[in-house]
């Protein structure tokens, strides 16, 4: 007797699906109890459009004889193994209930794996909107206007170029943010940019008439994300609508930060002016480094797979790789899971080794922020279990396939394999040479900076260039000096006269004394005012050479105390100082061979030897062109410790290497760079392992 097809379920759907990449038709089957949709092909279809017809045989015969396509009962047992896979078949046997209970229990979660689960991932649902969206989304309708997307792009470019124009404000605005409020206040700019960005979505799946079942928040590793279910977008046929959906909440985050940028360069400094850079800043980075990127299962990879119409594009890449590692570097006879064009074939297995490389990159940083979120014991747990999970997880299972199918691997592959490793290993024990990397300044070794002493008006002044040793530089007048001078030399001519005419007087003798006393001070008072105004003549303490000279300065305007006039500078030796990383500090000596790449000029390399390496960490950068805030290449915090007259400190432990340059550049001026030294050959692998073990007892130390 011929076995009959087992009944499927009544309440599944079958929705026609957008065409596949040969032309053939698609559909999909809805699972309205889970919510889930299967794409099927043709074949598919036309077995499932005569399943009432009970027996395989019958099935199979009618679809060879009333199309083109020639099924036989492999085909049929396949879709019916996929359907009872995903649980579309009707259980109307007691041995089918069985199975469904086996089934149930082997999907049961330990306690444990549970908590495991919902602290990696869980979703909470806050809200129904269908209902709401369904009311304003006509009133809205204005957005989706070609002369509106014209608008907000106009408007963006505009705020770039303003922005752009202001980009020197726009860059330290971002670095002086990077304290407590202005975390809070890019926080606060988030919240806002991804509820907008969900809206996004929402609104158009409203609006091509796809259900928003609820929307909420999404815990991942305990970050809060805002999310939108659009699932049931996967019912449209048209591959553009779906791309509409899945691109709608980047558009509307990208429209945000061009008109927030726009807005930022228009509005004056103050609150509002914060609050909209918190909102550009937010926008622009999460949109363009993390919404747009296809190796996580944000937007960006749903707009590749429906670009691609690639339905699953990461667990089908994911297959193609292993397939191409255990073929390639095993050497198994391991079959294709799918026949693809090999264009397309070759393009899937390097997205899938690419977005493994940036998934390891992510976890781990994951796996270092949730260390850092808690307390030392529990950091450190989540940390091992965020490796553990992400990283070591999937490694050892497919260690272990490769481990199960040992036999099949060809005794060369074995062989090469421990070549590899013991090469590893030997590269990893030998010193290789490498140059060490630090930010540093160029200048002479003997220099000058030229400070007015007092408060007062420049008479004269010298021009950029040579200057001989005594020559005058600057000269400057203070009336108030010159005005106390002259009163202390009259004070001192009136006791002189009064001293000449004691002579005749009786009590003459007896004030003598006294107007002596009176007369040595008003004498010293204007020797003093005389010196100080001496000082006012700034000479050149050597030969050299005058350079920048404050573009402010012309005879007759007045200066500030210490206010710096200029540079004098020995432009015979030149001294680089570079600042290098505590790690890297003490593979460097004296003697050592460097090279100092100044900035924005390619072909100025200037050669010299390391001359002395300090002991301790610098506290304070010796030159502002340093500091980040200025547009230096060293982040810095303020220096909290010894008030805001002691400047900035270095935001990592840095190391000041003096370099002494061995000819005299060809612009001879204060610059900044970069500096590569040639340190000490070090074996990687015992230093790396050295610093996960002190790194590891440092950490072990609660």
């Amino acid at each position: 007797m011929t076995p009959l097809l087992p009944p499927l379920r009544e309440e599944l759907r079958l929705l026609p699906a957008a065409a596949n990449g040969d032309g053939s038709p698609a559909w999909m089957i809805h699972d309205p109890v889970c919510n889930r949709f299967y794409r099927i092909g043709w074949l598919d279809f036309e077995m499932l459009a005569r399943w009432g017809l009970g027996s395989p045989t019958a099935v199979v015969q009618s679809i060879q004889s009333e199309t083109t396509l020639a099924p036989d009962s492999s085909d049929l047992e396949a879709l019916t193994r996929f359907l009872e896979r995903h649980s579309l078949l009707r259980i109307a046997t007691q041995a089918g209930v069985r199975s469904l209970t086996e089934r149930a229990a082997r999907q049961q979660e330990s306690p444990f794996t549970w908590l495991l689960h919902h602290y990696l991932f869980f979703r909470l649902p806050l809200a129904r909107p269908q209902d709401w969206l369904g009311r304003i989304a006509p009133r809205l309708d204005w957005l989706y206007q070609p002369a509106t997307a014209v608008l907000i792009a106009l408007l963006s470019l505009a705020g770039l170029l303003l922005a752009g124009r202001q980009w020197d404000s726009f860059r330290t605005s971002f670095v002086d943010n990077l304290s407590t409020g202005g975390l809070i206040g890019f926080a606060l700019a988030l919240t806002c940019a991804k509820a907008l960005h969900e809206f996004g979505h929402a609104l158009t799946a409203t609006r091509y008439g796809v259900r928003v079942a609820h929307m909420g928040v999404a815990l991942v590793v305990l970050w809060p994300m805002l999310y939108t279910d659009t699932s049931e977008s996967w019912k449209l046929a048209n591959p553009r609508q779906r791309l509409a959906i899945a691109s709608a909440g980047m558009l509307a985050e990208l429209a945000l930060a061009g008109l927030a940028t726009l807005a930022w360069s228009l509005v004056p400094d103050g609150p509002l002016r914060s609050a909209l850079f918190f909102l550009a800043t937010t926008s622009w980075v999460l949109t363009l480094a993390v919404n747009a990127s296809p190796f996580m299962r944000f937007d960006g990879y749903f707009i590749l797979a429906d670009l691609l119409d690639m339905p699953n594009l990461h667990e089908r890449a994911g297959n193609l790789a292993r397939s191409w590692l255990r073929r390639h570097i095993a050497g198994l006879a391991e079959p294709w899971p799918e026949r693809l064009p090999p264009g397309q074939h070759a393009g899937l297995i390097v997205f899938a080794l690419v977005t493994w490389l940036y998934r390891l990159g992510v976890f781990i940083g994951i796996a270092v922020a949730v260390y850092y979120m808690f307390f030392k014991a529990l950091g450190i747990l989540l940390f091992l279990v965020e490796i553990g999970w992400f990283v070591v997880r999937p490694l050892m299972a497919e260690m272990r396939e490769w481990r199960s199918r040992h036999q099949d691997i060809p005794t060369s592959r074995k062989r090469g394999a421990l070549i590899a490793a013991f090469i590893l290993i030997l590269a990893g024990l030998i010193p290789w040479p490498g140059s060490l990397a630090g930010a540093g300044w160029l200048h002479a070794e003997h220099q000058h900076t030229v400070h007015a002493p007092l408060a007062g008006r420049l008479v004269r002044m010298a021009t950029a260039g040579q200057v001989e040793l005594g020559q005058v530089l600057f000269e400057v007048e203070s009336p108030e000096l010159v005005l106390s001078a002259r009163r202390a030399d009259g004070q001192r001519e009136s006791s002189e006269r009064e001293l000449a005419g004691l002579s005749g007087l009786a009590d003459g003798e007896q004030r003598r004394a006294q107007l002596q006393g009176q007369h040595d001070k008003y004498a010293a008072e204007a020797s003093a005012f005389r010196d100080e105004a001496a000082r006012l003549q700034l000479v050149a303490p050597f030969k050299g050479q005058l350079l920048d000279v404050d573009a402010g300065l012309a005879p007759g305007v007045w200066v500030a105390p210490r206010q710096a006039l200029a540079v004098v500078i020995d432009p015979t030796r030149w001294i680089v100082e570079a600042f290098i990383p505590e790690a890297d500090v003490d593979r460097i000596r004296p003697g050592d061979a460097a090279r100092f790449h100044p900035a924005g000029q390619p072909f100025g390399i200037l050669h010299g030897k390391v001359v002395e390496v300090d002991s301790t960490r610098s506290t304070s950068l010796p030159h502002p062109a340093l500091d980040a805030t200025a547009g230096g290449p060293i982040p810095t915090l303020p220096n909290q410790q010894q008030g805001p007259a002691a400047g900035r400190t270095p935001r990592e432990s840095l190391y000041r290497v003096r370099i002494l340059v061995d000819e005299s550049p060809a612009l001879q001026r204060i610059t900044v760079g970069e500096v590569r030294i040639a340190g000490e050959a070090r074996a990687w692998l015992p230093t790396a392992m050295n610093r996960i073990l002190a790194v590891g007892v440092r950490e072990l130390g609660f």
